[in-house]
């Protein structure tokens, strides 16, 4: 998506360390995490939209639906946030993927449920889907796959959206049909996930 490594980085850190301000905020209350999770797309729309960062124009929009009808895959999944990535280079070349993500406090994380979860994240993609962990300090991050094979250790959020930005998280089959912009799309892609919350991040290099 961006070969340019000092790009991709300062991107990826500049949106961390958002999220990671936001988390560390709310956590000094006695929020859950469906509280934390609905405000991750005002936080990057407010900070970052009509912006220029690394080279790259950054457009977000959000959606949240909070119920879903009963065809949904709302109660095998239940998703608390999708994340669509799209990036256009200079000559018009345009790369998209799509990340599901469940949200737990980590010191509240029942990690058997959360395996459970994990599995059936990993039917729909395996590529796509992560954890987050809501910390003191920020958000911490671990790969589906990885939470299934007991495997607890994870990356921070920098580093998590530079994975992302660079090809390596994320799934290209599950990303909003039609132009950055179309809210119908994105609201079907949460209906069809069963998603709450949505952010389409578009990065346009200028």
């Amino acid at each position: 998506m961006i070969e340019d490594r000092q790009a991709r980085a300062k991107i990826a850190r500049s949106i961390g360390t958002a999220l990671d301000d936001l988390v560390q905020e709310r956590m000094r209350g006695l929020v859950e995490e469906p509280d934390i999770t609905s405000r991750i797309g005002q936080r990057l729309e407010d900070r970052f939209n009509g912006k220029r960062l690394g080279g790259y124009r950054v457009r977000v929009i959000t959606e949240t639906i909070t119920s879903h009808g009963g065809k949904s895959l709302e109660k095998p999944l239940g998703t608390d946030l999708y994340f669509a990535f799209s990036v256009e280079d200079a000559v018009g070349n345009e790369t998209s993927k799509g990340v599901l993500v469940q949200a737990k406090r980590e010191q509240n994380c029942d990690w058997t449920e959360l395996g459970e979860q994990c599995r059936r994240m990993k039917l729909v993609t395996q590529k796509g889907s992560v954890v987050w962990l809501y910390r003191p300090t920020g958000i911490g991050v671990i790969r589906s796959t990885d939470v299934t094979k007991r495997i607890s250790a994870s990356m921070d959020s920098t580093s998590f959206f530079d994975l992302v930005l660079e090809c390596r998280i994320g799934d290209r089959r599950k990303v909003p049909h039609g132009q950055f912009g179309d809210r119908n799309s994105l609201k079907t892609m949460l209906k069809d996930l069963g998603a709450k919350n949505a952010v389409w991040l578009d990065l346009e290099q200028v």
